[in-house]
């Protein structure tokens, strides 16, 4: 008799486990498409899971490092459902994010995090505000593509600047990614054209 679980499993460990198992085979990418499906329909079995993994995600029983292809996707079926929920579990994910992460995650997050409705920037802009230099370098990102694409008030982009003056996070070349920020703020203010999708990509490569 099938499991109520994704993958025909029993528990919420073991479809974690029969995850693992096939995360690197092509079986994988069909299973993510199930319970994307699964997720947007509210199946609470395929919750259940998404929510231990941002579990161990948060606890380090699933890293970056070994399980990167169950935490992608998993960021990715969070967006795909795009509700107030998918958001707060990202965004009490990077809250509470204390590990090294590699930079295609913190790209890939800060990336996904301005395509929900619910975003609020001055959660970002708290967050790209923090000693801690991957949650700020996650913030600085997402800001910095709703800076360009002119999604942000007259008001939060002077928090911007003051935010992006003062920041002294040496990793991830998060300068260059603020001076660049800031140039093309100020060519938007003098009424220069917006900046291309493959032109963002260039920036932030």
């Amino acid at each position: 008799m099938p499991g109520p679980f994704p993958l025909n499993t029993a528990t919420v460990n073991e479809c974690l486990t029969e995850l693992k198992k096939i995360q690197e085979t092509k079986e994988f990418k069909s299973v993510i498409d199930l319970m994307t499906d699964l997720a947007i329909s509210n199946d609470k079995n395929t919750w259940s899971v998404i929510y231990q993994i941002m579990r161990d995600a948060d606890s380090g029983r699933l890293s970056w490092a070994l399980h990167k292809e169950i935490l992608s996707s998993t960021i990715s079926i969070l967006t795909k459902v795009g509700d107030s929920k998918s958001y707060r579990l990202i965004i009490n994910y990077i809250k509470t994010l204390d590990k090294n992460i590699p930079f295609g995650a913190i790209e890939l997050i800060s990336d996904l995090l301005p395509t929900f409705a619910e975003m609020d920037p001055e959660e970002i802009i708290k967050i790209a505000s923090q000693k801690d230099e991957i949650r700020s370098a996650i913030g600085i990102i997402a800001l910095s593509k709703l800076a360009i694409e002119n999604k942000l008030s007259s008001e939060q982009k002077v928090t911007i600047r003051n935010v992006f003056s003062d920041n002294n996070n040496q990793r991830f070349y998060m300068k260059d990614i603020i001076e660049s920020t800031l140039h093309i703020m100020e060519d938007q203010e003098k009424g220069a054209s917006f900046l291309q999708g493959e032109d963002l990509e260039k920036i932030f490569s």
